[in-house]
């Protein structure tokens, strides 16, 4: 047993009262399917589809330097050649504003498609 163990449970009671479990990962949930959105609509397609706030578009190699230049992303596969599937994350902390400037520089790498 831990010496310390109630306070984890502490902790986890906290999460689940007043439904804050579930808000914080609806707003992360939320800002990952609007990234993926507009990753879609900039005409980059999906390596597996993903109702989570881990998004999984695939980029052209030439263009994910470019995106490493202001973001973080993970590599999740090579998918041929000249293309990678990334691994996008959104969380309980992300901001709104640091959504909306990724999605406009992935519109404007999707225009050099």
């Amino acid at each position: 047993m831990l010496a310390k163990g109630r306070l984890l449970g502490i902790q986890f009671l906290t999460l689940f009262e007043d439904d804050l479990y579930y808000d914080i990962c609806r707003s992360a949930n939320e800002q990952a399917y609007r990234i993926a959105a507009a990753c879609r609509e900039a005409g980059f397609p999906f390596f597996a589809e993903s109702p989570t706030n881990q998004q999984f578009p695939i980029f052209p190699n030439r263009l994910l330097d470019r995106l490493k230049e202001k973001y973080v992303y993970s590599t999740w596969a090579k998918v041929d050649e000249d293309h990678t599937a990334i691994r996008l994350c959104t969380s309980w902390a992300t901001r709104d504003e640091a959504v909306e400037q990724l999605i406009a520089d992935i519109r404007a790498l999707g225009k050099e498609l």
